[in-house]
């Protein structure tokens, strides 16, 4: 892929380097260990209309592939070959000569204003330049969540090009902040060849008498390492889907004429795109599965779990995503391609007792930028095999592929029988973990930032994966869909940190040798004392005063009547403890949700500096919760909790 030397057209293009690093296997495969390869990144500035461009006569033609049409924020429909994307052309670059690339994407800061209708690209490969063609934008990470990096589009693929050029329409006409077009090149390596070879038969850890362990139509994969992940480039993807509940076909943009050697090379640059240009720290995709029907492991951990992806924005959660490599809005799939596609969800469905017919409701958990067709907080109800255009402004994964789903949840679903009869239902090689009941100061607040929690020894772990989710006060209780990945031991205990003011479910499950994960056991559902400033103090005259003995070394004080401390936009209290400083003569407290008084609350008595006193609230409440002070005497308040189940 790499000229010995490069001619830059454009004097505005950046080039930046990234670092290789070290491969780390995760799935055994019999192939020859690979040296790091180093990839290049090129940047290349999209600061507007460039006027030469724009005079050439091709410069607005229509692009293939990804678009869908939208006016003012209402999407109409997809768009004919000739039609024209809704918007206004708020960027195009001219040609630009760049070094040898694979792999191209277009990126913009997150959290831009401008809604992006269009992006288009165009690339030169053998000395020709080919037609436009559109590329989608994507999102990542737990569906409601910021966005995770830059904004952008998916990766564009290439046969070996060494120009670029980008046209870029968005609503109102104006360029999102930090718009450009990265290209990459991930290098070439010797063992490129014999990771696509196409029938590798993957390891597959061996079950039992008693039990399936799903691994038995696993198909063959190429790892990681197979295909050369620069594990120093990206890091673990904490999220994971508490359930597998559909899965998407994906595909991406671009050529479907790379050549077989070429493919592990698009992977990695697939890698380098979404780790370097769109600072994601992963790979989006859980699989990925070339012309020829060689399968790729994406995400670390998909061969094993179902780490959160980047497959359908707003849906990313509960579902997985199989991106075929190429572009099929006008061009048919593949049979081998088809053939490994039905493999992997076989597969998937079977371990994690997905019913391949059946329909299933989704939430729309919001995604900026993603294009949902639904709006968020909206259930739509769709098949357990979809395309990314089901649920999203897309053309993806193409009309031609999109078609043949029908036919492959159908063998699919075949497959998944067959397997059940011969091999039986898939079970847990691990028992549910048995937590140590929770102490007095970890349940129901964990009043310090790390404790540890601990559970019974289970017969076959090897080792435990702890896990966890949470929410602020002023937020939803935590996702019951998905988890984040704490840490890992080999023991039966793990010392947990929580941030103040959440509130947090920690479990844990068991691993095997083989690495399956048993049952995932609630440890605990906790909550966090809220930060000392949130409480917002009205009316009154509180000063803050400092003693080690109070908790974390400070309170608030008055001895006035009627002084308010406020915790705004409360969800769903189930109890409110309040750390008090108490003493012969102080003063009572008033607690309140909205405008209702749920308990008094008295601070005269013995002297010591951390008591805690509760109410109980009769059932879930929601609003402002306020502490106010009845009497003109001495009330000292250090901590204040929200518990919430």
């Amino acid at each position: 892929m790499r000229p010995p030397a490069r001619h830059l057209i454009s004097a505005s293009l950046t080039l930046v380097l990234t670092a290789g690093g070290v491969l780390l296997p995760v799935v055994d495969l019999p192939l020859p260990e690979a040296a790091a390869v180093e990839p290049e990144v090129e940047r290349v500035p999209l600061t507007g209309v460039d006027a030469a461009a724009r005079r050439d006569p091709s410069a607005l033609r229509p692009a293939g592939g990804h678009g869908e049409a939208h006016t003012s924020g209402e999407r109409t429909g997809t768009l004919s070959a000739d039609a024209t994307p809704p918007g206004r052309l708020a960027a195009l670059s001219p040609r630009t000569a760049t070094l040898g690339f694979l792999v191209a994407g277009v990126t913009w800061d997150a959290g831009s204003a401008e809604e992006v209708t269009e992006v288009a690209l165009r690339v030169r490969e053998g000395g020709r330049w080919g037609p436009w063609r559109s590329a989608g934008v994507e999102e990542v990470g737990p569906d409601g969540a910021e966005p995770v990096g830059r904004a952008g589009t998916e990766p564009f693929l290439t046969r070996g090009a060494d120009a670029v050029q980008a046209r870029v329409r968005t609503l109102s006409g104006r360029a999102p902040a930090g718009l450009r077009v990265d290209v990459v090149d991930p290098g070439e390596r010797a063992a490129d060849a014999t990771a696509t070879a196409a029938g590798t038969a993957a390891a597959r850890p061996p079950g039992t008498a008693a039990a399936a362990t799903g691994d038995e139509i696993r198909p063959p994969i190429v790892s990681r390492s197979g295909w050369g992940a620069d594990e120093s480039l990206g890091s673990l993807w904490p999220e994971l889907s508490g359930r597998l509940d559909a899965m998407y076909v994906h595909h991406t943009a671009g050529t479907n004429a790379y050549s077989r050697s070429q493919s592990a090379a698009i992977v990695r640059g697939i890698h380098v795109y979404h780790t370097r240009s769109r600072d994601w720290p992963d790979i989006g995709y859980q699989f990925l599965v070339d012309r020829f029907g060689t399968i790729f492991v994406g995400r670390e951990d998909a061969a094993t779990d179902n780490p959160i992806g980047a497959q359908a924005g707003g849906f990313n959660t509960g579902t997985i995503g199989v991106a075929a490599m190429g572009t099929f809005e006008t061009a048919g799939p593949p049979a081998s391609l088809l053939k490994s596609i039905e493999r992997v969800l076989a597969w998937k469905a079977y371990r994690y007792h997905v019913p391949v017919l059946g329909t299933v409701g989704l939430p729309n958990g919001g995604s900026q930028g993603s294009g949902t067709r639904s709006r968020p907080g909206d259930v739509v109800r769709v098949p357990r095999i979809l395309g990314h255009r089901t649920t999203n402004w897309t053309a993806c994964p193409g009309e031609r592929l999109d078609e043949r789903l029908p036919a492959v949840r159908r063998t699919v679903n075949a497959m998944k029988n067959a397997a059940l009869d011969r091999h039986g239902t898939v079970r847990f090689t691990t028992p549910e973990v048995s937590p140590l009941p929770a102490k007095g100061d970890q349940y129901p607040v964990q009043w310090p930032a790390r404790t540890r929690f601990s559970w019974d020894p289970v017969p076959g772990a090897v080792r435990y994966q702890v896990l966890e989710r949470y929410a602020g006060h002023r937020s939803p209780l935590p996702n019951e869909r998905y988890w984040r990945r704490v840490i890992t031991v080999s023991g039966t205990s793990a010392n947990l940190y929580a941030a103040e003011g959440l509130s947090v479910q920690y479990a844990v499950r068991a691993v095997d040798r083989n690495g399956r994960q048993g049952p995932i056991s609630h440890l605990v559902r906790t909550t966090r004392p809220l930060p000392f400033t949130t409480p917002a103090r009205t009316t009154g005259t509180w000063a803050q005063v400092r003693d080690d003995a109070y908790y974390r070394g400070r309170a608030w004080s008055t001895v006035h009547a009627d002084s308010r401390l406020v915790v705004t936009d409360v969800r769903r209290v189930t109890q409110v403890r309040v750390m008090v400083a108490t003493a012969p003569g102080r003063g009572r407290i008033g607690v309140y949700v909205g405008t209702t008084r749920v308990a008094v609350l008295d601070t005269d008595g013995p002297s010591t500096a951390r008591r805690v006193l509760t109410v109980r609230l009769p059932e879930p409440m929601s609003g402002r919760v306020t502490l106010r002070t009845l009497d003109d005497a001495r009330v000292r308040v250090s901590a204040v909790a929200l518990a919430r189940w």
